[in-house]
């Protein structure tokens, strides 16, 4: 049985990114239309704020399963080809209709008051979308998983969580001046994101 305790070992920062980037490059041309979808709906807060909440709340949890589900698929499986069937569609949209419910107003919530809330929040529920994925849990309880598994490691989740932010803010304030800018660098930066988050969720998997 799994002990939930203080771990004493560390997580490999470097490798990760490292990791990451080589999987990444390796798996681009099947991220790269993901990543590009995933920014879309931000995109339409630009036109209506009500469209943009109802975009990111029906669309971007559904986005994120699928690059997760491509990023398990070029990693751990082998560059297995992902085939979409109907449940699959409708398993991963309902998922991600419940992440996004769920983790949308913490992290807001978290940043309006004053960031790094929402920073710790993202850290603790990082890994829901990989284990929805590739152990075919509920939302919520991936979300629980996620709380569970990071235990003793918060500090490294927290630094991927931080520089996540950091460079999302990055994006968004070049957004002000060329929304479409934000759009395609955002859909080059989270993959990547995922990548990397993946070789954190592998190495605490073989602890």
């Amino acid at each position: 049985m799994r002990s939930y305790g203080r771990k004493e070992e560390s997580l490999d920062f470097v490798r990760s990114f490292e990791q990451g980037w080589i999987q990444y490059k390796s798996n681009f041309k099947n991220l790269i239309p993901l990543g590009i979808a995933s920014s879309v709906p931000v995109l339409f807060f630009y036109i209506n704020i009500t469209l943009g909440i109802l975009m990111l709340i029906f669309l971007q949890g559904f986005l994120f399963l699928l690059i997760a589900e491509n990023v398990v698929s070029g990693g751990t499986l082998g560059s297995r080809k992902v085939h979409y069937t109907r449940h699959m569609i409708w398993k991963f949209f309902k998922n991600g209709l419940v992440l996004t419910l769920f983790l949308f107003p913490l992290l807001i919530i978290g940043f309006v008051m004053f960031i790094i809330p929402s920073v710790i929040l993202l850290s603790l529920f990082i890994f829901s979308f990989f284990i929805v994925v590739s152990k075919d849990k509920f939302a919520i309880d991936a979300c629980m998983e996620s709380l569970r598994q990071g235990f003793g490691y918060r500090l490294h989740l927290f630094l991927l969580a931080l520089i996540f932010y950091a460079g999302m803010i990055v994006l968004y304030i070049l957004a002000g001046y060329c929304p479409i800018c934000f759009a395609g660098l955002s859909s080059l930066v989270i993959p990547y994101f995922f990548c990397v988050t993946f070789e954190f969720y592998e190495q605490l998997e073989k602890k």
